[in-house]
């Protein structure tokens, strides 16, 4: 496929630049930047774009989705550079990032402070030190999964991140087997060695953009020390932190309140 794109306002229901592909969903003001975690997709995404007013735009960073391979593997420079690349080409003025999308979105940052008006970290996994526990041997048996298409592996993995007393429900069941069937048979991308998204928090000082981070209770992978850190770190930011799997489970609206409150205030 060209890479194609029109300015805001006019924007068609997908587009691509830079080997990113991107959907677009809504019209009008702000327009919003949507970016996913570590072999995520805009599947993630859609769910917070549900309650934001205006233009949501949702991306897949290459290595993923549509978008281009990264045969190298990827860190967060490359990460960052497709966010702005899609974000320039719809003239985006808000952006959220979830998980490997709010590190992204903070070394984007870190380079042109501010380039949005406002911004939301949800479930942020690191900050300036690489990850080295149990959520990165977690993400190792899920490319396991994906590499050789266990689909009932990777649904058990996927329930992993519901909280227990809903992964027998028909929702949890229905949308970790949807999930598991498009992760089958891909290459989850792989990382250039360590990587952080950022070398020191005393950078993040100069971001003093209005941003909100949203955590979540007893989530190993985005544990809710990492989003205080983030919080406490950026001069213009606040905290929430929701129920033990309430950011696409137990409390999804509370979330899509307070994203909608912050994004297109």
């Amino acid at each position: 496929m060209n890479d194609s794109v029109t300015t805001a306002g006019t924007l068609p229901s997908s587009g691509r630049v830079g080997g990113v592909e991107f959907v677009v969903l809504g019209c009008g003001e702000p327009v919003t930047v949507l970016a996913h975690g570590l072999g995520g997709s805009t599947a993630e995404t859609r769910p917070l774009a549900a309650g934001l007013s205006g233009t949501r735009v949702l991306l897949h960073f290459r290595g993923h989705g549509d978008s281009d391979p990264l045969d190298d593997g990827w860190d967060y420079d490359v990460l960052a550079d497709d966010l702005r690349r899609v974000a320039d080409a719809v003239g985006a003025t808000r952006a959220l990032g979830l998980s490997l999308g709010a590190g992204a979105l903070l070394r984007l940052l870190i380079a042109t402070p501010a380039r949005f008006g406002r911004v939301a970290f949800v479930l942020p996994a690191a900050l300036d030190r690489a990850r080295a526990d149990g959520a990165t041997a977690r993400l190792d048996r899920l490319a396991t999964a994906m590499r050789i298409g266990d689909l009932s592996r990777l649904q058990e993995l996927l329930l992993l991140e519901v909280p227990p007393s809903l992964r027998a429900t028909r929702a949890a069941q229905v949308l970790t087997a949807r999930r598991a069937r498009q992760l089958a048979f891909t290459e989850p991308p792989s990382p250039r060695g360590a990587v952080r998204p950022i070398e020191s928090l005393a950078a993040l000082r100069t971001i003093e953009v209005p941003s909100l981070v949203l955590a979540q209770e007893e989530d190993d992978l985005h544990t809710v020390a990492t989003a205080r850190t983030l919080a406490e770190a950026l001069p213009q930011a606040s905290l929430h932190v929701l129920q033990a799997g309430g950011v696409f489970w137990t409390d999804r609206h509370r979330a899509r309140q307070l994203l909608a409150a912050h994004l297109t205030a």
